[in-house]
């Protein structure tokens, strides 16, 4: 210490404060900081003759011979103690360096402090999972943060403080779910405070959508945007859209009323997430009847211009399905629609509609070997980027990988609206 009357300072600085004995003063002081006792040697390879001749003064005998310098750290304090110089070795680095933290003890109350904070969280999950619905999600969720170690390398560094922080944010969020189609900016500044706070980039929103993988099974294989929406918040209600024709619906909700408004006209009728959240329409009138779905704008136009509102239920992709598209097929699927989904026959389209299939469990629509056997006499697009796998017929995938040809929904176009003009197709 700065003012510990036994230390000599002025002779402690002769005896230690030697350039050529920096070395040991600093192997000394990293044991304090771990905790360690200053007993036993410190060794040093390759010493230098400045480091070999400093030490032997210092404890009074010939220099050392060799490639590397050991010191008897008890020999050191012997000098210490019998010249009066300081109490013992610990107090002499103490008092020529300055204070030194005990690493041991910061150790312990680090990990005292990340202790602390799992018992929160799996208190706060056991008392939310038995309020809610008797379930574990919330406790599966703590475990798997605490398992994988997401949580300390969002804190950065390690920090506890910094993850209490976080953790707590999060399940602040996870306590004010499902919403009630909130957008996420909205519920971020209500319950966070910062409109800001659940984007994509941030922290909390990756904690977030872990918990909602847990809480929502059915949101647990899907992306960002259909996790937050199986838990009722929007992140993008107006941009995300899904394109339908002849799909009409219920005339209690304004949805309702605009898809049998356009379907009565043969008109393709476009519904936002926003209005598949806030107003979904009632489609019971669609149990047991085919509803299409293609992967083009351009079969739903054809399909407009030549069958109009004769054309059977149609509901377009536009490509990879957004989180409208997988809303509306969602509704189509429970009020008991037999879904039937065409896509490209190449490997970006195979994938789309087998995840159609996976969620919805729509029927292929013209997506065999056969059908796409029978179209290669028209197609001059190579296939392109990794093959995918045709569950429904595996000998389309073989077939695909065979010929290494595409056929896209024109290609097959007289046939598809063939089907969307028999009613029992």
């Amino acid at each position: 210490m700065a003012d510990e009357p036994e230390v000599d300072r002025a002779r402690l600085a002769a005896l230690l404060g030697d350039p050529s004995l920096a070395w040991l003063v600093e192997r000394c002081r990293r044991r304090l900081a771990r905790g360690q006792a200053l007993t036993g040697t410190a060794t040093l390879a390759d010493a230098s003759p400045d480091q070999r001749e400093a030490i032997a003064r210092l404890l009074g005998r010939r220099p050392a011979r060799g490639a590397s310098l050991s010191v008897p750290l008890d020999d050191v304090e012997r000098v210490l103690v019998e010249a009066g110089i300081a109490p013992d070795l610990a107090t002499a680095v103490r008092a020529l360096t300055g204070p030194i933290e005990d690493g041991a003890a910061t150790a312990r109350a680090h990990q005292a402090r990340w202790s602390a904070l799992w018992e929160e969280a799996e208190a706060w999950a056991v008392a939310r999972d038995g309020a809610a619905d008797g379930g574990e999600a919330r406790t599966r969720w703590v475990a798997e943060l605490r398992a994988e170690g997401l949580l300390r390398r969002l804190a950065g560094s390690h920090d506890p403080d910094r993850a209490a922080d976080l953790l707590a944010a999060a399940t602040a969020v996870v306590d004010a779910l499902p919403a009630s189609a909130e957008s996420r900016p909205v519920l971020a500044a209500r319950v966070l405070g910062d409109g800001h706070a659940l984007d994509d980039d941030q922290p909390v929103a990756t904690l977030v959508l872990r918990a909602i993988a847990w809480c929502f099974p059915d949101a647990a294989a899907r992306g960002r945007r259909e996790r937050w929406a199986a838990a009722g918040v929007t992140v993008d209600p107006l941009t995300s859209r899904v394109t339908v024709l002849g799909l009409a619906a219920d005339d209690a909700s304004v949805t309702g009323r605009t898809l049998s408004l356009h379907a009565s006209a043969g008109e393709p009728a476009t519904l936002t997430l926003r209005q598949l959240l806030r107003d979904p329409p009632d489609l019971a009138s669609h149990a047991g009847t085919p509803v299409h779905v293609c992967e083009n704008p351009s079969v739903m136009a054809a399909a407009a211009d030549r069958l109009a509102a004769a054309s059977a239920p149609l509901v377009c992709t536009h490509g990879q399905p957004s989180v409208a598209v997988g809303r509306l097929l969602d509704h189509l699927a429970a009020a008991g629609a037999v879904l039937r989904v065409h896509a490209d026959l190449d490997w970006a389209g195979v994938r789309i509609a087998a995840a159609v299939m996976a969620r919805t469990g729509a029927a292929p629509w013209r997506l065999r070997a056969v059908d796409y056997e029978g179209a290669l006499a028209g197609s001059r697009k190579p296939l392109v980027g990794a093959a995918a796998e045709t569950p429904w017929d595996s000998r389309l995938a073989a077939a695909m990988r065979a010929h290494g040809m595409a056929v896209e929904e024109e290609l097959v176009l007289e046939d598809l609206l063939a089907d969307l003009a028999d009613p029992t197709a």
